[in-house]
């Protein structure tokens, strides 16, 4: 239960990361940077020390970049999803 937690508290950062992005094709316009940026890397951190808590050290690293990179890869397409 609490790798759901921290998968999902992963990709809300990473969905703020692209979200404060000018390139981004979810809103009309990114969001403000400072405010949003602050949040998904305090979520980031919350969710590596998450990953410590329930990995040894190796491994929480191991899979908290894990996970940034893949979700850095694949939010950006979640604005296909809704397109015709």
């Amino acid at each position: 239960m609490l790798q759901l937690v921290f998968l999902l508290s992963t990709l809300v950062a990473c969905l703020l990361f692209y979200l404060t992005n000018k390139q981004q094709k979810l809103l009309a316009s990114s969001l403000p940077k400072r405010l949003w940026r602050l949040l998904a890397y305090g979520m980031a951190v919350v969710s590596l020390i998450g990953w410590l808590s329930l990995f040894t050290l190796s491994a929480a690293i191991f899979v908290w970049l894990a996970l940034l990179m893949l979700l850095t890869g694949l939010v950006p397409f979640i604005s296909l999803i809704g397109r015709k």
